[in-house]
């Protein structure tokens, strides 16, 4: 899988399971780094972790839970017990203008990987297919971010109705 080069720090979403009050709690020790095997996460901006999603997607193993404990009396940062086993983040995937799909190009890479099946591809005149996302569908992993051969799909925060 190609890498796409960070000129920045990233600044995707936080990992999954982090409590409302991560900013404050989050030392920025890195364990929850180093124990991620998809090796998705990454120092932000400010020094804590995000998801990275141009180095992959999210399996939701929980590896960064783990390696996130209590510490100088502060709760876990990342605590998956506090989430009734919810197993997203909250960003949802969007498809940008450069997908080659929308430029007559058959594609369906970002479809492969995508468990929750959240990308369908709809059939159009000319043997074309038209990629779509079905939000109640995406998890927000973001495995299909880093599948995509032009950089099509970025992952957008979740809006809650």
């Amino acid at each position: 899988m190609t890498r796409r080069p960070q000129s920045r720090a990233p600044s995707g979403p936080r990992p999954p399971w982090s409590i409302e009050t991560f900013a404050a709690t989050c030392d920025g020790c890195g364990a929850c780094l180093t124990s991620c095997p998809e090796h998705i996460l990454a120092k932000g901006a400010d020094g804590r972790p995000v998801v990275d999603f141009n180095r992959g997607g999210c399996t939701f193993c929980g590896d960064c839970d783990t390696a996130c404990v209590p510490r100088d009396g502060r709760p876990a940062a990342i605590d998956r017990t506090a989430f009734d086993g919810a197993d997203r983040l909250p960003v949802l995937a969007h498809l940008g203008g450069a997908c080659i799909s929308l430029q007559g190009v058959t594609c369906r890479l970002c479809g492969d990987p995508c468990d929750p099946r959240a990308i369908k591809f709809r059939p159009l005149p000319g043997g074309r297919v038209l990629p779509e996302i079905a939000d109640e569908s995406c998890n927000g992993c973001g495995v299909c971010v880093s599948a995509c051969p032009v950089g099509a799909l970025s992952m957008a925060p979740l809006v809650r109705a």
